[in-house]
């Protein structure tokens, strides 16, 4: 297959290497400005194009993986919002973007186009070994009994909002995956925002009603994150690498996971999505679940309690009705009190409106009412496609 190359960062530059030792070609490459020419020979192959509306001509190449390169994110959802619309298949590197507005409208224009979506976090790579640990939580550990507590500890060298933001929405997938769904969340720091996010540690609880915790902390011992399993009878300690390969605290990782690249993995799934009736078309809704979690951190900071998150996809009637909403607020604070106003005025100039201000209002909410009918008129029932 032909394929394109918009944005260049670390991981998605892993993904068009990947792609090429699977035999893939890349023909278009644009944002690479901050890729070493030297160690990517893939750029002599390919025409570097500095308008990426190209790859809105479906025979210019068969899919295309996006990064984040030197583009400002929301451009970046722009670019990819517009390419989702005309059904272009995408492979986006994770987190695209910190807001989860960017990832409910790209979810919206899936759902109208039906493209083949995937996501790229090699942390849920491994899905054999998540698998277990998903089976550790439902059924207990072979040796340690019930699994009562999950501790993701994740050091970092640089503790900053955007940083600790960054590498929780990537762990809480895999804690979503292992434990979930996830639903609550309780963020704890200090009133000082650089105390808060050096030292944040976050609550999660799911369906299985096991307690996940997540922290952040230095990086004086081990750089890796670690995962432990506490159960009746002791703990398994796990350390696992940003490429999604988990090592016991006993030993290294097995064979059969040493050799597997979570790149490799991820474009295998994504190209039999495209090539296969059968398999889901999407990863899209466990990004889109992940970020839901990562904005409720700075909302549980501010009310300072457990906040239940509740999740739904967005679509236009949704949309309409929030903007709806929106809007009555603003008419319910504002008309009652200027008709009021106008009608005193009315009377006292001894205008005969004064007479029929309140029908004028009745009129005008009566209306307002029926506009929120409009959805069911308007918005035809659309079949999700197949995910």
């Amino acid at each position: 297959m032909k394929f394109a190359l918009l944005g260049a960062d670390s991981e998605s530059c892993l993904l068009v290497q990947a792609a090429a030792d699977l035999g893939h070609e890349i023909v278009w490459y644009g944002d690479v400005a901050q890729v070493d020419r030297a160690t990517h020979p893939w750029l002599a192959t390919a025409d570097q194009g500095d308008d990426w509306e190209t790859l809105f001509d479906r025979d210019v190449c068969d899919f295309v993986i996006v990064g984040q390169g030197d583009t400002p994110a929301t451009r970046r959802v722009e670019q990819v919002i517009q390419l989702v619309r005309i059904g272009r298949p995408l492979l986006i590197t994770f987190p695209l973007d910190e807001s989860v507005l960017s990832y409910y409208e790209i979810d919206m224009a899936r759902l109208d186009s039906g493209a083949v979506l995937y996501h790229f976090n090699p942390l849920v790579s491994q899905t054999n070994r998540i698998e277990e640990f998903a089976t550790w939580i439902r059924d207990g550990h072979p040796q340690l009994g019930a699994i009562e507590q999950v501790i993701c500890e994740r050091p970092l060298a640089e503790r900053s909002r955007e940083n600790d933001l960054w590498h929780f929405a990537r762990d809480v997938e895999l804690l979503d995956n292992i434990a979930g769904p996830l639903d609550r969340l309780g963020a704890l720091g200090s009133p000082d925002e650089s105390a808060t996010y050096s030292g944040l540690s976050v609550q999660l609880l799911g369906k299985s009603q096991v307690p996940v915790r997540w922290s952040v902390g230095p990086a004086d011992q081990s750089p890796l994150p670690s995962l432990t399993f506490i159960g009746q009878q002791g703990r398994a300690r796990f350390e696992f690498d940003e490429s999604g390969v988990f090592r016991s605290s006993e030993g290294s990782a097995p064979d059969d996971l040493s050799q597997t690249t979570a790149p490799t993995e991820c474009l295998n799934r994504f190209i039999a999505a495209l090539d296969t009736p059968s398999v889901s078309k999407t990863t899209w809704l466990a990004a889109l679940r992940a970020m839901e979690l990562t904005d409720t951190i700075e909302i549980s900071l501010r009310r300072g309690r457990m906040i239940d998150v509740h999740r739904q996809q967005l679509t236009e009637e949704l949309s309409f009705r929030g903007t709806m909403s929106a809007w009555g607020c603003g008419v319910l604070m504002v008309l009652p009190p200027l008709l009021l106003l106008a009608g005193w005025f009315a009377e006292l100039l001894g205008l005969p409106i004064a007479n029929y201000w309140a029908h004028g209002l009745f009129a005008i909410l009566a209306l307002f009412l029926l506009i929120q009918f409009a959805p069911k008129l308007l918005l035809r029932k659309k079949v999700p496609p197949e995910v």
